[in-house]
Parts: C-alpha cells; sequence; structure tokens
C-alpha cells in the first residue's frame, strides 16, 4: 500500500521589497509613488531644466496645496544650488513646508509674498504627515524646513558623541624661530 506524501511545511517567507530609490532619483517615480499611495495629487505640469539645474520641476497639487517636486542631477548639486540648511525656518517666499532627501528638493504650500508662512491649518499638518509617510521609505531620511515640524520616520545620522574619555589632546604648538 503507497503513503500519503507528507504534508507541505509552512510557505518559506518572502523578502520584503525595500522601497529606498538611489541617488540620482527621479521626480517622476516619486510622483508615481504619491499616486499609487492614494494621496490626492493632481498634475498641473512640469517644466524641463535648461541645462543647469534644478533638471526637472512638476508642479502639483496636493489635498488643495501646491506640491512642487525639484529634481537635481544630484544630492550635491541640490545642496550647493539650493543651499538647504533644515536648521533654518521659513522665511518670506517660502512654503510652510520643505522636505529634502536624496536629490529631490520638495515643497509643500502656498509661497507667501508678504508674510512669514503661518502655521498651517490642521488638515494641512495632516496631509504633510501622509505626505512623510509615502516620502520617507523612497527618499529618506528626510530633513525639513518646517513652520509646523513633521515627526519625521527616520532621522540622518547624527555626529557622534563626544569621547568619554575626555578631550583630545591639543597639537603641540608650532615654534618658529
Amino acid at each position: 500500500m503507497a503513503t500519503a506524501p507528507p504534508a507541505s511545511s509552512t510557505p518559506e517567507p518572502t523578502p520584503t521589497p525595500n522601497p529606498q530609490l538611489t541617488d540620482p532619483a527621479s521626480a517622476d517615480t516619486v510622483y508615481q509613488a504619491l499616486r499609487k499611495a492614494g494621496l490626492p495629487v493632481t498634475a498641473n505640469s512640469a517644466n524641463a531644466g535648461t541645462g543647469g539645474e534644478p533638471l526637472k520641476r512638476l508642479n502639483l497639487t496636493y489635498d488643495g496645496w501646491p506640491l512642487i517636486i525639484h529634481e537635481f542631477s544630484s544630492a550635491d548639486a541640490l545642496r550647493v544650488t539650493t543651499r538647504f540648511n533644515p536648521k533654518h525656518e521659513p522665511q518670506f517666499g517660502d512654503p510652510a513646508y520643505t522636505f529634502v532627501g536624496l536629490n529631490l528638493y520638495i515643497e509643500y504650500g502656498p509661497h507667501t509674498t508678504n508674510h512669514l508662512p503661518e502655521t498651517p491649518d490642521q488638515r494641512f499638518i495632516d496631509a504633510a504627515i501622509k505626505l512623510v509617510a509615502v516620502l520617507d521609505p523612497l527618499i529618506g531620511p528626510l530633513r525639513q524646513s518646517s513652520v509646523s515640524p513633521i515627526p519625521l520616520p527616520t532621522a540622518p545620522l547624527a555626529s557622534p558623541a563626544p569621547s568619554a574619555s575626555g578631550p583630545a589632546e591639543p597639537a603641540s604648538p608650532s615654534v618658529n624661530p
């Protein structure tokens, strides 16, 4: 008499794909990811660069506010061109939120022309939180300059803490004869 084949064991787990993009990331890929995530993003226009930086600019609307994705040739080009500093709060002419990841510079909110950006209504804060939830796995760790900072899922690596053994020995002074 033939014996029955053994019952199949539990299926082997399949790895979860890593959504992290690499530098240089495409503004189009990020736009498609925002749409795939179900965010109410509408395309208005796109501008190709004129041989300089940024290479591309997508003008979108997200939840009733402007959303602009600037694509630079590299993270270094973004840094040099924009001089983005996450320690500076938005100024005249800036949107309420600016997020930077890899080679992409993302602005969310209207650009103020006659006053500093104000803390947005809760609706827009919630929309920014949802935006970050999609952006960070793709192009994070994100950095931001915001009137109402959004908690970021991942943070840039911090600089090393000072050594517990105290400061390093100073270099010997040079002696000029």
